[in-house]
């Protein structure tokens, strides 16, 4: 009995040092500033119901967002904002809410999907409105105001 105590309490320790690093990963680098280009074969989601925007003005800065949105069919993978290249002058950041869409064929059934995540570095001086597109809408965040705000949809990226 005392064996299997400490083995369970072994292994639940293991589990726990194996997520740690998975719950306190390191931001990603400001898009803009990323060297990789977007995957090509993500799908952009069908609506972005929820988008939340905070800062940390440490140094460096990192800017944290998370979209709640919808995706077409269950078992989407690969969540992530993708950047939309386009006027840095403008104050206005913009992403495409994407995924890589299932391998095997499913009912279309919308289902709701998160993306968190937190990018180092932002240029906070030049971050006035984050924008999140989907294929039906677009949220926009005034980093400004700290409130949601409207953003003229623009076709798709796609």
């Amino acid at each position: 009995m005392k064996r299997l105590a400490v083995a369970v309490a072994v292994a639940a320790l293991a589990a726990m040092a194996f997520s740690l690093p998975l719950l306190a990963a390191d931001p990603l680098p400001w898009p803009w500033k990323a060297k990789t280009p977007p995957d090509p074969a993500l799908s952009q989601l069908t609506r972005v119901d929820d988008l939340a925007v905070a800062i940390d003005k440490s140094d460096p800065p990192i800017v944290s967002i998370t979209v709640k949105a919808t995706a077409p069919t269950a078992g989407y993978s690969e969540l992530q904002l993708t950047y939309r290249l386009g006027d840095p002058n403008d104050l206005k950041f913009e992403f495409d809410a994407r995924g890589r869409a299932p391998q095997e064929a499913s009912a279309q059934v919308l289902t709701p999907v998160t993306i968190e995540v937190a990018y180092s570095d932002a240029p906070i001086a030049k971050l006035k409105v984050i924008e999140v597109y989907a294929k039906e809408n677009c949220m926009g965040y005034s980093v400004q105001d700290g409130k949601a705000t409207e953003c003229a949809p623009k076709p798709p990226a796609e």
